[in-house]
Formats: C-alpha cells, sequence, structure tokens
C-alpha cells in the first residue's frame, strides 16, 4: 500500500514538475517573441522617425522654391489674366491686344516671364527628382510604404509633364508666332482688316510666296506640341485628318487640307494678329496655372505622408489625407494661390 502510494505521489510530482517546466518553457518563448515583438516595433518606429525627419526636410526645401514659383508666376498670370475677360460665353482679348499695341516690350516681358516660370518648375521637379533616392528607400522600409511611393512618384511625373508643357507647347510658339507676325509686319503691314477682297487675296498670294515667312510658318504648322492651338485654323471635323495627313507623315498626303490651313493661318496674320498672340498667351496663363498646381499637389502630398507617419495607429488612408488636405479647410488646391 505504501509503495503504491508512493508511486502515485512520484507520478504526482512528476506531472507537476512537467507543468511547471512546460509553463516556464512557454513563459520563456513568450518573452523572447514579445522581445522580438518589441524589437521589431522599435526598429519600425526609429524608421518612421528618419523617414519623418527626412519628409520634413524635404517638404521644407520644396516650399521655399514653391514660394519662388509662385511669385514668379503671380508676375505672368497677372499681367494676362487681368486683361482677358468672358462677354456672353466668349472670349474678350481686346485689352491683351491693346497692352501690345501700346507697349512694345509687353510680348518681350511677358515671353521673359514665361521662360522665368520654365525654369522654375524645371528646378522645382529637378529637386524633388534628386531627393527621390532618399525618401523612396526609406518609405519603402515602412508598412504601407509602397502606396506611398506610389503617390510620391505619380505627383513628380506630373510636375515633369507640366514643365514640357510651358516648355514646349508655350514658350517655343510665342517666340515662333512673335517672329513670324514680325516679318509680316516688316513686309505687309500690320493687321490689315481694310484691304478690298482682291487686295487681300493678292497679299495672301504674295505673302505664300515669300519663302522666309512660309518656313516660318511651316514651323508652327507642322508642329505637332502645337496643334491644340493651330487646330483653330483646321476646318471643323477635319482636325484628326489634319494631325494624320499633315502633321504626322513624312510627306504632306492630304495638300488640299495643308493648303487651306496655311490660307487660314496668313489670314488670321494679316487680319488679328495681335489675338493670336493674345490666344497663346492667354493658354499659357492657364497651363502655367495648372503647373503651379502641379507642384502645390507634391507639397500636400509630402504633408500626407507626414501625417501618416506621425499618425502611426490612424485608420484613415494616405489618399483620404490627401483629399481632405485638398479641400479649402487645409490647403485649397483649387482656391489658394500658396
Amino acid at each position: 500500500m505504501s509503495s503504491w502510494f508512493t508511486n502515485v505521489q512520484l507520478g504526482f510530482d512528476m506531472a507537476t514538475s512537467l507543468t511547471i517546466v512546460g509553463a516556464a518553457i512557454t513563459w520563456a518563448v513568450r518573452q523572447k517573441r514579445q522581445a522580438e515583438a518589441e524589437k521589431v516595433r522599435g526598429i519600425n518606429q526609429q524608421v518612421r522617425s528618419t523617414s519623418l525627419q527626412k519628409v520634413q526636410h524635404v517638404l521644407i526645401e520644396m516650399e521655399d522654391r514653391f514660394s519662388v514659383l509662385i511669385d514668379e508666376s503671380q508676375k505672368f498670370e497677372n499681367m494676362i489674366d487681368h486683361r482677358v475677360k468672358t462677354v456672353d460665353g466668349e472670349v474678350d482679348y481686346t485689352n491683351l491686344n491693346s497692352a501690345m499695341k501700346t507697349n512694345s516690350d509687353f510680348l518681350t516681358n511677358a515671353i521673359d516671364r514665361l521662360g522665368n516660370i520654365r525654369e522654375e518648375v524645371g528646378s522645382f521637379y529637378e529637386s524633388i527628382q534628386v531627393r527621390r533616392y532618399s525618401l523612396i528607400p526609406l518609405l519603402d522600409a515602412i508598412d504601407d510604404g509602397d502606396k506611398y511611393i506610389g503617390v510620391f512618384q505619380k505627383n513628380i511625373d506630373e510636375v515633369g509633364e507640366a514643365y514640357n508643357r510651358v516648355s514646349s507647347g508655350n514658350v517655343r510658339l510665342l517666340k515662333e508666332l512673335e517672329k513670324v507676325v514680325t516679318s509680316i509686319n516688316v513686309e505687309y503691314g500690320d493687321e490689315l482688316k481694310d484691304l478690298e477682297e482682291e487686295q487681300l487675296h493678292a497679299l495672301i498670294k504674295q505673302v505664300s510666296e515669300d519663302e522666309k515667312v512660309m518656313n516660318s510658318i511651316k514651323s508652327i504648322i507642322f508642329d505637332e506640341d502645337y496643334f491644340d492651338w493651330v487646330q483653330r485654323f483646321v476646318a471643323e471635323g477635319k482636325e484628326q485628318d489634319f494631325l494624320d495627313k499633315v502633321v504626322r507623315p513624312s510627306k504632306v498626303e492630304d495638300h488640299d487640307l495643308c493648303t487651306a490651313v496655311i490660307i487660314n493661318f496668313i489670314l488670321s496674320l494679316l487680319r488679328k494678329q495681335h489675338e493670336l498672340i493674345s490666344q497663346v498667351l492667354n493658354t499659357a496663363s492657364h497651363t502655367v496655372m495648372k503647373a503651379r498646381i502641379e507642384c502645390k499637389d507634391i507639397l500636400i502630398s509630402l504633408s500626407a505622408i507626414s501625417h501618416k507617419l506621425v499618425m502611426d495607429n490612424n485608420p484613415e488612408s494616405l489618399n483620404s489625407v490627401i483629399e481632405k488636405y485638398e479641400t479649402e479647410a487645409y490647403f485649397g488646391r483649387n482656391t489658394k494661390i500658396r
């Protein structure tokens, strides 16, 4: 009986010991896992903190560049927008035309200011492009970093496109248009509105036979970068044909269409050349505004990323924060200049 009791007691002691040992092992494993988790959390927090510091540093730098861009863009936008109005749904260029007629330096100043804007947008773009190499690896190291990178890269690409629009679509066109207008004025006069029909036809023929002027005209007409503006001289419904059969082929495929567009352009050069330039200046002003907003999107995105890095446990998505920051209550993407 004593032996049986001893065996049972021994069994209980062994079971108890195994339980204690098992509990100890479980506790030890749990502690190790918790320590590892704490270590990972600590590393993540350190990475987030480092990322936040870098994002804030880049944001401050880009804010300074944006401020310079705003100063330049406002000089140009104000000199154009204040002289253009809409009357009964039609754009009225009278005041802008008058400014060019009465001030021989007006167009030169406008082109110079547009060139300054191009340089500032280009500088903004180059700066944020370079910062990718320090920002993206940091963003990639945190949770949902790919989302941050996607938004950031998209905004950079849009600034690059805005720079191309200002450069190729506006500055070059204005310079080429100024050149052909000057040639027309020197040879044939300034805005010849009161000519008889026969005189006008004779003048159009004379211009079309002037190799120097025609080379300048064709340089504008055949440049696809200018198509958005040139298409106003194309018959309605023939815009795509003009692109496919005149502009893009190595040789003109539709000579009748090409001739009709050139005649329309020459006619406008003779009758309303200042308004043609005003149209381009007005388009350029809208392009500058869009470029300014694209650059502002970079600042808004960096601000939203900063918010997400600070508010680690905030369930609000990055896109939701960006949309919130775009509103009038925050940064007023489409309503506030700065």
